[in-house]
């Protein structure tokens, strides 16, 4: 037998069986997860330990996906993705792992995506192709012997946006202070500052070193063929021998020898950096050996931290140690460490930061931490863990491959936390005997391996480096010699040659994929039952299985409220269940909630039919095992019909948590917060999203702080008083249940008797929404890198067909994927087109703003020349389909029955829908040609980015605004 089975346990918890095989040649080991889950998943994954900052185990990442022995094109991922009904495909550098994790729920296809994955990290190209490392890493480029000379690569631009985050700077600097002399001490993702020292032999070392099947772990997941999936593994397995080098991420760690670190981050130049400097503490508290601690420290987390109530986060809160403060126990690899950030700070306050840690944590252990609130941390972890077994939001074979990993990569059990009800309920038990309090103790009040981080605020730092980086690259080019500089300007020549030349026919035939006769056009119908509430009002149950949990939102219909006061709805939705009530105190409250059920959470929600009749909804949704139910509908009644709003102090802290998680935005998803602007200049639903959830929020919200920090009374208490007055009215309410229908009528019956006090007011006619002011803008930020968008009403002008469908396929993964990652050096782009006509386009992490424009601009002529062999129509139809198939979860099922009946989308127009693309044939692609011509010259632009470059290219904007 080539694999022979080590192992086999009974995993409840995640229904599943769990079995470890050894491959008998190799010693590579195998875990498998044997479910029903159709959603199958293979995850493989290798000990990659950084030895300094040059990213190569992350730029390796990108780089095997470069080609193959049995691949060979340029980018087989991609081409892959073209012709596959993946549910999931990524890859993923952490601190001392790389895996390669991919998810079908068609078994043929997932076999196809497990061949060219392991055939990538077996056996890539890159040994005998430097332009790879060149592209996907850094290269010197040079395109004219006069031009300036610059580094480009993608993930050099990935990581200047990445790194640019203050919080990622902090833990950074945290990780480097704790574990100094090990390989956690390394930015594994790689710092631009280091990258470029990274050489081919390097590059081809660390491959040979570290990517062996000896040295891999193997996840298969869900209900699969598994001898199928051993001969594919065994394919690359076999006649490779046992390598005995043996890779060990533990070690032994010591206390600190430097304590205290500070340095400063970049704010915008000219920006006030006063209030703006971030403060952090770290312990190190844990390693994979003990699992009970493992799961204490997440629940400790929660306790001390869960929310502004929390007794640290509220002591440091009231003591204005920071404007937001976050605790987070982070597995950051075989070390786990407790962090503490306080942000819109001030260095000088270190001292009293430490100060106001240790007393209360003394004063938690002195006198014991409430019963009830470790309850109520415990309920939330324990309804967390178990609804994340039953979702399919996100593929569960992935999720549990990377939670084996925490254990199985430093050569623990990798079922130890796959086992969560019983240290859960061991830990239920432990609290009773001070459990949390010895923790505390041991984990931070008597342990000497803690570091503390300062970083202040400077203005205008990432340019100044920038520059400097700029005039060393200038000074290197002058001290090269006509026949160097004519040498790099080749080099360069010769992969720009590389990045636009297609891939042989015969090299793309050999990457497998499906056939027309995989496809189906069958769409899941998700019922929805519509019962009367009210004289005017509804209630919608959708009958799907939950395990017994029970999901109610409540929908008040808001469509006759003005836009203008969209910004104070969005804002009350957020407050809701953090604040006090006529019954409760806002801690009381938050325990109650956590006690007894899911979760309480308002929002609102915005759709739009096929009449273009704008659908807006003020929600409060909330979820409970049926159990609680009464608990969970008290506990909404209290939250939505007697929330205070008079704690100016409480709002000031919230208020600043939201604009700290807007910040979060900006650092990770400026692309789609730019896409959206561009979108609100034309569509009246974005510029309602852009006044709930977009830079008019964040300004408002800004504003909020303002007036809460002024001396003078803020009538802002009022205002919220009053739009929650108007929210309650019989009239304005709608539910949605989702769950078995046995409960129905019980679930109806409560929530009618909840709300029956409610006043009958008669709604206003609707109000008229406009969209915003079209210009184009420009929005500075502290980031080397830029976030380029463009968005249009193509209502009218560019049918949302099955043609068009395809046609953003080819977009994705072939025309934009091409200008701008691969010949673009940015890391990623965006395409959307909708409906109801929304059409929008944006790069991520980009080093251009003009060149970028000019790639979207050309996109009418990439489509008038497209030529498709039947094979790569086949290909993109394939990869259209696709997002069709996503598995839901049943309460993402519930939404999208409630979205469907709020925006008129049917079962039959998926169907159609999916009809055309199969139908689609060349000529209807280049046919519309002249359609996207009409849509991008309609178009507007928004770029979030680097204050230079938006300088040097200010006549591309009628608008350019200081984002901060």
């Amino acid at each position: 037998m080539v694999f022979k089975t080590l192992e086999t346990q009974e995993l409840p918890d995640i229904q599943s069986v769990g079995t470890i095989y050894e491959h008998e040649e190799t010693g590579a080991r195998v875990l498998h997860l044997k479910n029903d889950d159709s959603n199958k998943a293979f995850t493989i994954g290798f000990k990659t330990p950084p030895y300094n900052d040059n990213g190569i185990a992350h730029i390796l990442e990108h780089s095997v996906l470069n080609g193959s022995k049995k691949y060979p094109s340029k980018e087989p991922f991609v081409e892959l993705i073209k012709g596959s009904l993946n549910t999931f495909v990524n890859a993923m550098t952490f601190s001392d792992k790389t895996i390669y994790p991919v998810a079908s729920t068609n078994q043929k296809d997932f076999m196809h995506l497990m061949g060219v994955y392991l055939d990538a990290v077996f056996q890539p190209l890159l040994y005998n192709d430097p332009q790879i490392l060149e592209q996907e890493g850094w290269h010197y480029h040079l395109e004219n012997v006069e031009d300036d000379l610059i580094y480009k690569g993608v993930v050099y631009n990935e990581m200047k946006g990445a790194t640019a985050s203050p919080e990622r700077q902090v833990y950074n600097q945290l990780t480097r202070q704790l574990y100094p002399n090990s390989v956690y001490a390394h930015e594994s993702g790689g710092d631009p500052k280091a990258i470029p020292s990274l050489t081919q032999e390097e590059f081809i070392d660390f491959h040979q070193n570290y990517y062996h099947p000896s040295h891999s772990l193997t996840i298969l997941y869900g209900d699969l063929d598994l001898d199928e999936a051993f001969n594919a593994l065994e394919e690359y397995f076999g006649g490779m021998g046992r390598n005995e080098k043996e890779t060990r991420l533990d070690f032994e760690i010591t206390e600190p020898a430097e304590t205290d670190f500070t340095g400063t981050y970049s704010i915008t130049d000219g920006d006030n950096p006063e209030g703006k400097d971030y403060l952090a503490l770290s312990w190190h508290v844990n390693e994979p050996d003990n699992a009970l601690d493992s799961f204490g420290l997440k629940v400790l987390e929660e306790i001390l931290f869960g929310n502004n109530q929390s007794p640290l986060k509220k002591a440091l809160l009231d003591a204005e140690i920071g404007g937001d403060i976050d605790g987070d126990a982070d597995e950051i690899g075989f070390p786990t460490a407790f962090t503490i950030m306080a942000k819109y700070s001030s260095a000088d306050k270190m001292d009293a930061f430490k100060q106001v840690v240790q007393d209360t944590l003394e004063k938690l252990v002195a006198d014991g931490i409430d019963q009830e609130l470790i309850d109520a941390a415990l309920n939330k972890i324990t309804f967390e863990t178990k609804e994340a077994a039953i979702s399919e939001d996100n593929p569960r074979g992935v999720l549990y491959a990377i939670t084996s990993l925490s254990t199985w990569l430093y050569d623990r059990d990798p079922f130890v936390n796959l086992k969560f009800s019983g240290y859960l309920e061991e830990l239920a038990q432990k609290a009773k005997e001070g459990y949390f309090e010895n923790l505390i103790k041991e984990k931070f009040l008597s342990n000497a391996k803690r570091v503390a981080v300062t970083l202040t605020a400077e203005p205008g730092k990432s340019d100044r480096l920038e520059a400097e980086t700029h005039e060393k690259l200038q000074e290197y080019k002058a001290t090269l010699s006509e026949e160097e500089l004519n040498q790099m300007v080749s080099k360069t020549k010769e992969l720009i040659k590389r990045q636009e030349t297609p891939d042989k026919p015969e090299d793309l035939a050999k990457i497998p994929t499906l056939k027309r006769e995989d496809l189906n056009t069958e769409a899941e119908e998700y019922p929805i039952e519509t019962l009367n509430l009210g004289e005017q009002t509804h209630f919608y149950h959708t009958d799907q299985f939950t395990a017994g949990i029970d999901y109610v939102n409540l929908y008040f219909d808001i469509k006759d409220i003005p836009a203008e006061d969209y910004p104070l709805l969005s804002y009350l939705s957020s407050l809701l269940g953090e604040l006090a009530t006529d019954k409760y105190d806002a801690a009381k409250l938050q325990t109650q909630i956590d006690s007894h059920t899911g979760g309480i959470y308002g929002s609102l929600a915005l759709y739009e039919d096929k009449d273009k009749q704008i659908k807006p909804y003020f929600v409060l949704r909330g979820k409970a095992l049926e159990s609680s139910f009464d608990d969970l509908m008290d506990l909404m009644k209290e939250i939505m019909a007697h929330t205070q709003f008079d704690d100016t102090s409480e709002l000031l802290k919230i208020t600043q948590r939201l604009i700290s998680n807007f910040e979060n935005k900006i650092n990770y998803r400026a692309h789609a917060l730019a896409a959206s602007r561009a979108l609100s200049q034309v569509k009246a639903l974005a510029k309602l999203g852009e006044l709930t959830d977009g830079i008019d929020y964040f300004n408002y919200l800004k504003s909020v702080r303002d007036e809460l920090r002024a001396e003078s009374p803020s009538d802002l208490p009022e205002q919220l008083v009053g739009a929650l007055k108007r929210l309650l009215n019989k009239n304005r309410l709608n539910v949605l249940y989702t769950g078995g229908k046995d409960r129905v009528e019980e679930v109806k019956a409560k929530v009618q008797s909840a709300f029956d006090n409610l006043p009958s007011e008669p709604l206003g006619l609707p109000a008229e929404i406009q969209t915003g002011e079209k210009q184009n803008e420009a929005y500075v930020t502290a980031q080397d890198v830029n976030y380029v968008a463009a968005g249009a009403d193509a209502d009218g002008i560019l049918d949302y067909n099955g043609a068009a469908n395809v046609l953003s396929t080819a977009f994705r993964y072939d025309y934009l994927w091409n200008e701008i990652r691969v010949k673009g050096g940015a890391y990623g782009s965006l395409y959307n087109h909708k409906r109801n006509g929304s059409f929008a386009l944006g790069s991520y992490r980009d080093p251009n703003i003009s060149n970028t424009l000019t790639v979207y601009k050309n996109l009418p002529e990439f489509v008038e020349n497209l030529e498709l062999s039947e094979t790569e129509l086949l290909k993109y139809i394939i990869g259209t389909m696709s997002p069709l198939e996503q598995p839901k979860s049943a309460f993402s099922k519930g939404l999208t029955a409630f979205s469907r009946l709020n925006t008129g989308l049917t079962k039959d127009d998926i169907v159609q829908l999916k009809e055309e693309i199969l139908a689609t044939d060349s000529s209807k692609l280049n046919a519309l040609h002249e359609d996207f011509a009409q849509v991008m010259d309609n178009s507007t632009v928004v770029v979030i980015g680097n204050k230079t470059q938006i300088d040097k290219e200010k006549d591309l904007f009628d608008k350019v605004f200081e984002l901060y």
